[in-house]
């Protein structure tokens, strides 16, 4: 192949991500913010974790602290990235803030509500039906010092993977609770009604 055609295919592929990128920019940037949000809700959720130690409730409060830091960066991401809200007046933002708090609100509790059952209060049974009693948490990754305060025992690995099920959960019924709800598209009578309120 010569230097001429391979430089017009690599311009003919990198086209076709262009408009492949043009075409699902808000859902793919909806999944890179959604990555990063998550992202910023396991560090939360670990470190408060990890300083919580064994308190009673500890999982409950690290949830709590996770969701409320992940949900107020999603909001910043999600507002000016994903669906790139132009809000003309501080009426508007507050509206769009109190809607995305409020849908994120539900996923909030879900997330508790998952936690409460399925780790506060259910813990012994998924150990044993998920067999993470039969774990060796003393050797190979296990044995990393930072995964073992992480995933370490049957209580924790069994927190771990709620977590990580409840976040999957949680980021695709985000998503269309802020496509629909929060974020949508106006049409033009909608947003002379509110241009007219505030």
């Amino acid at each position: 192949m010569s230097e001429k055609s391979s430089k017009r295919a690599a311009s003919g592929f990198s086209e076709r991500l262009r408009k492949i990128f043009i075409k699902y920019e808000e859902a793919l940037t909806y999944i890179f913010f959604g990555a990063l949000t998550t992202l910023v809700y396991y560090i939360a959720r670990f470190g408060s974790r990890m300083l919580l130690g064994e308190i009673s409730g500890a999982a409950m409060i690290a949830t709590a602290i996770a969701q409320i830091t992940a949900i107020t960066f999603a909001f910043i991401t999600n507002k000016k990235y994903v669906f790139k809200s132009k809000t003309e007046n501080a009426g508007q933002v507050v509206r769009e803030a109190v809607s995305f708090y409020m849908g994120r609100g539900i996923t909030f509790l879900l997330d508790m509500l998952i936690t409460f059952i399925f780790v506060e209060n259910l813990s012994g049974l998924f150990i044993r039906i998920l067999g993470l009693g039969n774990i060796n948490y003393s050797s190979g990754l296990m044995s990393n010092a930072f995964v073992n305060k992480l995933m370490g025992s049957p209580e924790k690995m069994n927190e771990f993977i709620w977590m990580m099920l409840s976040q999957v959960i949680i980021l695709i019924l985000n998503y269309f609770f802020s496509k629909l709800f929060v974020f949508r598209k106006k049409s033009r009578k909608e947003d002379c009604v509110e241009n007219e309120r505030y």
